[in-house]
């Protein structure tokens, strides 16, 4: 280990010590190269933070001193805190964390005691100890409002309960660094197998495993691991899974799909034509960058639609995408869509329909005159991944998924996302934003990402269309 226990090292150990301990070796551990969404994340981390500097309660006066990114540290200990307030009669001072979220989670109480604990090590007295959030509540209108877009959240309590808990979690971190941990696949984290330290001490690790069996609760799955039960082809026959479970083991085991014809059937006779195939794209950021929107809101800008009107009949395709220039891009989508859906509205396919149900009920609280518009639509929606979802079509291809990039390869290998500008719906939203809202983006690049765009949520809803075909020739 380095000469001191970093707030960032700290809290890696506790969210996987194993993943701790390889980063701690320059031999071992991988940099992974920095992507689109880790890029975006500290874009909006700097942005969040220039909001919170014009909070009136840091701007300084004779009584109190502001500190933005204060370190503290010791012989062994470092932590930087966001923002330090400092009583200059007394010396105390409070601590602020600042996070992108919308709530207090157990992670950023660990955050600040690690701070507390270095700062008062490093001679200081804490006073309180606050964690600012977004006001998940705050719907702009005009001008942010920085007073009513954070919530400051006094944790002075909840941290000093932490404090004894931490100290020791401090030296268990430290002395985890030195050690040399046995590797077990039993000691997995939230990565799953994909975590590196597992991946770099166990190289052949089958691509279908255990670790996908639909909701396996740990103890079944550690049971597995503890009898060196990796590949999901080698579960026993008589290892209790529920119905659902064990289709896929039996379907991974066979190498065969799994196909129930009959309900598929009935689920096809029950829906009614038009049939219309719709699929958004959303942007979500800790900052509204339009009026009507809250913080973190999944804000619509994009949607494709294909819509077969009668049986045998060909297939019609419209869209919509927020240009540069588009002050409101959510209204002008609702109006767009309801134009484009007009007169029987049939069946409405989606692929999650949690999803887009909630974003046409957001869109209808936000736009009243669109509110039975909206309505009527999920009324009639149906949610396509639900024959996977449900079991109805297992394929061992799956690996126990119902993600149409899942399913797409296997019903209608023809069509694919891998070649496509852009080709995940992060991407897509990170692009959009910052072709829509920068000014530093260049009209040729901005043009390409607009193309891009298009071509990536029109594919979505032909996959869908493409998988419905392959259902109703079964």
């Amino acid at each position: 280990m380095k000469d001191r226990l970093t707030k960032t090292a700290y809290l890696k150990y506790l969210a996987c010590p194993n993943e701790f301990w390889l980063s701690l070796k320059p031999n071992t551990s991988k940099k992974e190269p920095e992507t689109l969404e880790y890029e975006h994340l500290r874009q909006q981390g700097y942005e969040v933070e220039r909001y919170v500097k014009q909070l009136a309660r840091f701007q300084p006066n004779e009584d109190f001193s502001v500190d933005f990114q204060r370190v503290f540290q010791t012989a062994d200990l470092y932590a930087r805190s966001d923002a330090v307030i400092t009583d200059k009669t007394s010396g105390f001072i409070d601590i602020y964390e600042i996070k992108s979220s919308s709530t207090v989670k157990p992670e950023h109480l660990d955050d600040v005691a690690f701070q507390k604990i270095v700062a008062e090590r490093s001679g200081f007295t804490v006073g309180r100890c606050n964690i600012i959030t977004m006001n998940g509540e705050y719907v702009r209108k005009g001008s942010i409002d920085a007073e009513q877009l954070f919530l400051i959240n006094d944790v002075t309590d909840q941290v000093a309960e932490l404090i004894p808990v931490t100290e020791l979690q401090i030296e268990s971190a430290k002395a985890f660094a030195v050690s040399e941990p046995v590797p077990s696949l039993s000691d997995y984290c939230g990565e799953k197998l994909n975590c590196e330290y597992i991946k770099l001490n166990f190289p052949d690790l089958p691509e279908y495993t255990v670790f996908n069996i639909s909701r396996i609760n740990k103890a079944k799955l550690n049971d597995l691991l503890e009898h060196g039960i990796i590949d999901i082809r080698d579960v026993p026959d008589d290892f209790k899974l529920s119905d659902k479970q064990q289709v896929h083991v039996t379907a991974a085991k066979t190498g065969l799909p799994i196909i129930d014809r009959e309900k598929i059937a009935e689920k096809i006779a029950s829906w009614q034509y038009p049939h219309h195939f719709l699929d958004y794209e959303t942007f979500n950021y800790a900052i509204p960058q339009f009026d009507g929107v809250r913080p973190f809101q999944q804000m619509c800008f994009q949607y494709s639609l294909h819509t077969i009107r009668e049986k045998g009949s060909e297939i019609e395709h419209r869209q919509y995408l927020a240009p540069q220039t588009e002050a409101n891009p959510p209204l002008a989508l609702a109006s767009k869509l309801q134009e484009h859906m007009s007169g029987e509205l049939g069946t409405v396919f989606v692929w999650y329909e949690p999803f887009e149900k909630t974003r046409n009920d957001e869109m209808a609280a936000m736009f009243p005159e669109f509110t039975p518009f909206f309505a009527e639509l999920n009324a009639h929606t149906q949610d396509l991944m639900k024959i996977f979802s449900d079991n109805l079509y297992v394929h061992p291809a799956f690996k126990g998924s119902s993600s149409i990039k899942k399913v797409l390869p296997e019903l209608s290998p023809n069509l694919s996302y891998k070649n496509l500008g852009i080709g995940d719906g992060m991407t897509a939203s990170i692009k959009w934003f910052r072709a829509a809202t920068w000014d530093t983006i260049g009209e040729d690049e901005r043009r390409q990402i607009f193309a891009d765009l298009l071509e990536y949520c029109k594919l979505d809803t032909l996959a869908m269309v493409e998988i419905f075909n392959e259902l109703i020739a079964l």
